[in-house]
């Protein structure tokens, strides 16, 4: 886009204690004294409705800078909800990794609380959004690999608004001469799905991203072992047996989780041998073969890893004892300090020789979100071996490494990151990223799928899916169809599965394969963010795909010539409100199983009711 308009304020270190600008419709102040730094700060008009704020730093030698705030205040005009950091909340101490809520409502401002946000904790970025999809507000810093932390509030005060804080240097980062940083305001009429998607590439070009390739296989269905094996279920006739079926039903990777590893004992501790990651030889008395027999029946293999941790009674711990971030109390290890270079060449090599000895195509990588500023100790002390200052960077590195070593000995490395560690900056190194674990949660899992979709330009994957094996098949169909916009994950033990559950899965599987390509890379309209979804749209070529996961009425933008509509809810019917003439389709109806219920013409103009089952599909002839 065109900057259409500069201004340039200049503030020597002496009287930064607190400025006021003009950013296009916002009153901004920006807080903190720092005696080491000069501050440039640089106001961009750069199209319409887009905004920029650059802040500069300048320093006659290194030192850290000082906390700095940004506030303004948002007018509550059409806002009624919004999205945002998952909500770790930067004023306390963890409890647990995974008690972060999806932010949906905005909190009254003296109950407000700061989301951190750095290089493996979320984005830093909010969406304020109206009721009809529409952006109000994409807000949104530059930086990616250090601490930031955003906070917003309602205030009835001095005219209904919302206050919003933007924090930086809050926590650790390392000394420096020099530092830039942007802030972006998106307030554009447009809808928020392509404010995102606009933000992602504002990303991308500011930080000069380079993407990590995506094989091919990234995008086809996988089968996970964890929730249908488990840790105490793993060994190499169970894997086979679910191999087999897995790839019957479609699935075209199998990623071993946690429990192949030697000496995993659940009594000592969770990752209590985390470290060597050497082959469990009574679950796996020939783990090489094991991989080739999976493999020979055409599915890739990735094993599960968690190279954050050290557990306290794995053989390398005495050798690294002292090159600790601090202790994970909810497990028997401890979290690295991937500052010592020794501490990052030594996971690194474990993984790339678990590659090459076995063979395998990629790694599952696990609980990196245990990295960082916020849960490390508050003073990081640098030296003593550590070649980083910044645990960030530190940490941006070791995955770095990780990645361009493996792919060193296979260019289609497949690796998988999760919820939280998702910001662009580590799209570099991984090219699927999953939701956060949620067992059996239909909601939960469409919505981080969702979420997470428009600001990565990598592959989303479901958390594996399982279910009761009584479930009927129609319910059941629901844990799939409500993520058909991400890649499936089935996680069901198959050998317990009825006829009906596998035909189900074995139908399903085939009409999500047959649109792919548009399911993972159309362009996506997801409606009803505020209720954790209602319906998505998503187009590419000639193809459209269309997702009902609420009762709702459906105002499509396109209906391609190749259709797919899909009911995710537990009604009976569809409406569909079509404010152009979209033709008539002749059509087939499908229950979940495949089963032909009828075929049709259907018109798609104005108002249009389609009675169809629970679960079940349209395809176009």
């Amino acid at each position: 886009m065109k900057t259409l308009s500069i201004i340039t304020f200049i503030f020597l270190s002496q009287i930064t204690v607190s400025q006021t600008f003009k950013v296009g419709q916002f009153n901004l102040s920006i807080e903190g004294e720092d005696k080491n730094f000069n501050r440039t700060v640089n106001v961009r008009t750069i199209a319409p409705g887009v905004e920029e704020l650059e802040i500069s730093l300048s320093a006659q030698q290194k030192a850290i800078p000082s906390p700095i705030t940004i506030k303004f205040k948002q007018a509550s005009i059409d806002i009624q909800s919004y999205l945002g950091p998952y909500g770790a909340d930067a004023l306390n101490e963890p409890t647990s990794l995974y008690h972060y809520p999806i932010s949906r409502m905005i909190p009254v401002s003296f109950n407000a609380k700061p989301a951190f946000t750095s290089a493996m904790m979320d984005q830093p970025s909010m969406t304020l959004i109206n009721n009809n999809n529409t952006n109000r507000l994409t807000l949104a810093v530059s930086e990616l690999v250090y601490p930031t932390t955003l906070q917003i509030g309602e205030n009835e005060e001095n005219g209904v608004g919302f206050d919003i804080k933007i924090g930086l240097f809050s926590y650790p980062t390392k000394a420096m001469e020099s530092y830039k940083v942007k802030i972006r305001f998106d307030s554009r009429d447009i809808n928020y799905n392509l404010a995102q998607q606009d933000l992602l590439e504002w990303w991308k070009t500011e930080n000069q991203l380079n993407f990590a390739s995506i094989p091919e296989k990234a995008h086809n269905p996988f089968y996970c072992t964890w929730y249908a094996l488990k840790t105490d279920g793993l060994n190499a006739e169970n894997i086979e047996q679910q191999a087999q079926l897995a790839k019957e039903i479609g699935c075209e990777t199998i990623i071993v989780d946690d429990g192949w590893q030697k000496a995993y004992d659940a009594k000592s501790g969770y990752c209590a041998y985390n470290g060597d990651w050497e082959i469990d030889t009574t679950r796996f008395k020939d783990f090489k073969k094991h991989v080739e027999k999976v493999q020979d029946l055409g599915l890739k293999y990735m094993l599960w890893t968690a190279p954050s941790m050290i557990g306290e009674k794995s053989k390398i711990y005495e050798t690294l004892k002292d090159k600790m971030l601090y202790k994970a109390d909810w497990a028997s290890a401890w979290v690295v300090d991937p500052r010592f270079p020794e501490v990052r060449k030594h996971l690194t090599e474990r993984l790339v020789s678990l590659m090459k000895e076995n063979n395998i195509d990629g790694f599952k990588i696990d609980f990196m979100d245990l990295i960082n500023s916020r849960f490390a100790p508050k003073n990081l002390p640098m030296g003593n071996g550590r070649d980083y200052e910044s645990v960030e960077e530190a940490t941006v590195k070791l995955l770095s490494d990780i990645y361009l070593a493996c792919k060193i000995i296979n260019p289609n490395v497949l690796i998988e990151y999760r919820q939280f560690f998702t910001s662009p900056i580590l799209q570099q190194y991984a090219n699927m990223f999953r939701a956060i674990d949620c067992p059996n949660n239909i909601l939960e899992n469409r919505t981080r799928t969702l979420d997470a979709r428009n600001l990565n330009k990598q592959v989303i994957h479901a958390d594996p899916l399982a279910w009761n094996e009584n479930e009927t098949p129609e319910v059941a169909a629901l844990q799939l169809l409500q993520t058909f916009l991400s890649v499936p994950q089935i996680s069901t033990d198959l050998t317990k599965m009825s006829a009906s559950h596998l035909k189900m899965l074995q139908f399903l599987l085939l009409q999500w394969n047959e649109f792919n390509e548009v399911l993972t890379r159309g362009q996506a309209y997801n409606y009803g963010p505020e209720a954790n979804y209602t319906w998505s749209e998503v187009s590419l070529d000639h193809k459209t795909a269309i997702v009902a996961y609420q009762p709702s009425v459906i105002t499509p933008i396109n209906m391609n010539k190749d259709l797919l509509i899909v009911n995710a809810t537990h009604k009976n019917s569809l409406v569909f409100d079509c404010s152009k003439d979209f033709g008539t389709h002749n059509v087939s109806i499908y229950d979940c199983m495949g089963k032909l219920i009828r075929k049709e013409k259907i018109k798609f103009k104005g108002l249009v009711k389609i009675n169809m089952p629970t679960a079940g599909i349209i395809r176009t002839n």
